[in-house]
């Protein structure tokens, strides 16, 4: 028997090495591709439950701002609308997005309220969010009142594309509040009348000394000319001296008139002095009545306030009221009503300073509660109405009693505007006959 050949064997047992090799190669790919094929179908298995929990997530989102009460809407920095809920739709009178969806948001606004909500666009854009109140006009004309609450809607780069406002109609509030500053209105004005009512004493003594001046005066001059022992100069002077009673009478008349007529519907820039001296024409009576002596430090050139002056005029005649009422048992030498008048940091003071006893700690926590009172007959609502009234022009209303007791201090304290209006103003007081500082 023949011997095999070493270089054939060794050959042989080359071949069966490598296909074992390959063989161990091609398990370990198949291995490799069985795992790699798997993790692809877990990819694709989480990738398909994610899209799903998205389209799941979206079609509740969807349905949530579908049936969401308030409108929902999306819009661009120049305005234009992207989507609007049914709501919002609702809102604006629209019957399909298509009358809506495209079209300008200011189409919608009323004309007043257009700048503001530009302003408030830019500066959601600029990063911002910010909240509006608003009238917008519908499809059918109609007018309503809306508080948007508006927000950047950020894309997954974090860049600003789009504003989401969320909106809701307050025209019902809006109605009720008017209704309670009309009612508010009322109830001042019936306390300005009671106000008048409980002065009456005063005042009619007040216009009696005018009116005896000009009955006196008239009868001198009937005296004269009867006798014919007078020449028309000598007249002249009793004659002026009439006019004046009579402007004087006037002036009180008038102060009356305005001070009891309703409040004017809008606010206007005033001077704070002019307004105290009005008041003061008005009070002079009651403080003559009571033995007051009254001593104003006014600081001229006071910069200008907003106001309804009626009403601020309510509460300094209440406030003035209130001292020299506070005064009665004080001894008439020691009466002494001292108002201030002030400004500083945009903002102007007016205190008003008693001799009174003042008022303990526990009863200073109470006098801005509603019907609470120390006097008599008092109501017990003059203080919260000042307050409500000075809170309203956006100032502060605070009472202070001296430590020892003695005497009561009243501050108010009113934002100042800045108006080219305030020079005229200023030219009118320095132009006004009553001095900006009075002692008597």
């Amino acid at each position: 028997m023949e011997s095999i050949p070493f270089d054939y064997l060794w050959i042989v047992g080359a071949a069966v090495i490598l296909v074992a090799l390959g063989a161990i190669h091609t398990f370990r790919l198949n291995v490799r591709l069985r795992r790699t094929a798997q993790e692809l179908q877990r990819e694709v298995n989480e990738r398909h439950r994610t899209e799903n929990r998205l389209a799941e997530h979206e079609a509740r989102l969807r349905q949530i701002i579908d049936t969401e009460p308030e409108c929902v809407k999306l819009q661009n920095l120049e305005g234009r609308l992207l989507e609007m809920n049914p709501a919002g739709l609702a809102l604006l009178d629209a019957n399909k997005p298509q009358q809506i969806i495209g079209t300008s948001v200011y189409q919608m606004v009323a004309p007043e309220f257009r700048e503001a909500y530009r302003d408030l666009t830019r500066r959601v854009f600029d990063g911002e969010s910010g909240v509006l109140e608003f009238q917008i006009v519908s499809l059918k004309g109609r007018r309503r009142w809306m508080e948007t609450h508006a927000a950047p809607l950020l894309d997954a780069d974090g860049a600003i594309v789009a504003l989401l406002g969320i909106t809701r109609d307050i025209t019902p509030r809006k109605l009720a509040e008017d209704g309670v500053r009309l009612h508010y209105r009322e109830l001042a004005r019936a306390a300005r009348i009671n106000t008048m009512g409980e002065m009456a004493s005063g005042l009619a003594h007040e216009l009696n000394q005018p009116l005896a001046a000009i009955a006196n005066y008239a009868n001198g001059c009937l005296r004269h000319l009867n006798s014919n022992a007078c020449t028309p100069d000598e007249l002249t002077s009793p004659l002026e001296s009439i006019s004046s009673q009579a402007n004087r009478a006037a002036e009180i008349i008038q102060g009356l008139r305005h001070f009891v007529n309703k409040d004017p519907p809008k606010q206007s820039l005033e001077d704070l002095n002019r307004i105290l001296h009005s008041v003061i024409l008005i009070a002079r009576p009651e403080i003559n009545l009571h033995h007051v002596q009254l001593h104003l430090d006014l600081e001229p050139e006071l910069p200008c306030i907003e106001v309804q002056p009626i009403q601020l005029e309510q509460v300094l005649l209440n406030l003035i009221r209130n001292a020299v009422e506070a005064m009665d048992e004080t001894p008439p030498s020691l009466r002494h009503l001292v108002i201030r008048t002030s400004s500083e940091s945009h903002k102007v003071f007016l205190d008003v300073q008693d001799t009174g006893p003042g008022m303990p700690s526990h009863v200073l926590l109470r006098v801005f509660e509603p019907f609470f009172t120390t006097k008599e007959t008092g109501m017990g609502m003059g203080l919260p109405i000042s307050r409500s009234i000075i809170e309203g022009h956006g100032g502060e209303l605070n009472v202070q009693s001296d430590t020892k007791d003695v005497g009561l201090s009243i501050q108010i304290t009113l934002p100042t505007v800045t108006h080219p209006m305030h020079q005229h103003l200023q030219a009118l007081k320095a132009d006004s006959p009553t001095p900006p500082n009075e002692n008597k």
